[in-house]
């Protein structure tokens, strides 16, 4: 053992065991690779967000449509209802309140729209954001007509789980050499970038799939090619927010793990041969 180096043989080689101080910069360096990534994903939703606002001047194109896609879509007879801003009671404004507090606050705004697979509802404004109801639509299809756009829709909240638990286990130190014999738990760690990543995948193909099957209950209502083409336009920049959350998903998490690695993993050390011969 060399002095003030903690030093282990492993396979023949000598390895030197990386310090507390090493680990904790690079917990640090990790830490603050992560939130500089994540800082990205304006960049891929305000796209969206901006065409967002832009249409709510356009909205009186898109709402007797919407309202026709519903109709000819068969979905009402599947439990499928619309629930409007316009509340008809003080009694239902308050529990719809109580029940989404956070996100209807978007909603009533015209800056978001959702579907509710629990409730069979598509939350939207229809004074404001009625182009956003066909995407809602393709949500309920996926929901209540489709068996692969249901399972998808199952595998979104644990892949949001999972790929937040690769983001804390990329922190996890690498105890080990880099040849030494891997364990379930190393190839875990090895490959958390590409484990948070593909987890999000489902979300994404779900956007997807929605948005293509809310162009064809588009179609279906009589939308003018110049709208679909908008239409198109507009789901394809909300696409972007959520390909932009799976990119930096990976990419935050990969940093994170090759930070950690480089301050944790042991480092071999090379052994100096004599060049003298007796």
């Amino acid at each position: 053992m060399v002095s003030g180096i903690n030093t282990y043989n492993y396979n023949g080689d000598v390895y030197r065991q990386k310090s507390q101080r090493e680990a904790t910069i690079g917990f640090i360096l990790a830490t603050a690779a992560s939130a500089t990534i994540e800082s990205l994903l304006p960049s891929f939703s305000n796209p969206f967000l901006k065409q967002m606002h832009k249409e709510h001047a356009n909205n009186y194109l898109y709402k007797d449509r919407f309202i026709n896609a519903v109709e000819k879509s068969n979905l009402p007879s599947k439990g499928l209802k619309i629930m409007h801003t316009d509340f008809q009671s003080i009694r239902e404004k308050a529990l719809y309140e109580a029940r989404n507090k956070i996100i209807d606050g978007d909603v009533k705004a015209g800056l978001n729209a959702y579907y509710s697979p629990g409730e069979k509802i598509i939350k939207l404004n229809l004074n404001k954001a009625s182009i956003s109801g066909f995407h809602e639509l393709g949500h309920a299809a996926n929901h209540l007509n489709s068996e692969l756009g249901k399972l998808l829709q199952k595998c979104r909240v644990p892949g949001y789980y999972i790929a937040g638990l690769m983001g804390t286990l990329a922190l996890v130190s690498r105890n080990k050499p880099k040849d030494a014999k891997k364990d379930f738990k190393d190839f875990v760690l090895d490959n958390c970038a590409s484990i948070a990543f593909v987890s999000m995948l489902p979300t994404v193909a779900e956007e997807a799939l929605a948005s293509h099957k809310g162009i064809k209950f588009a179609k279906q209502a009589g939308m003018s090619e110049k709208l679909l083409k908008n239409l198109k336009k507009f789901y394809g920049k909300a696409l972007l927010s959520y390909l932009g959350h799976a990119f930096v998903a990976g990419l935050s998490v990969y940093a994170v793990s090759k930070i950690t690695e480089i301050f944790t993993r042991p480092e071999k050390i090379e052994r100096k041969h004599s060049i003298y011969t007796i």
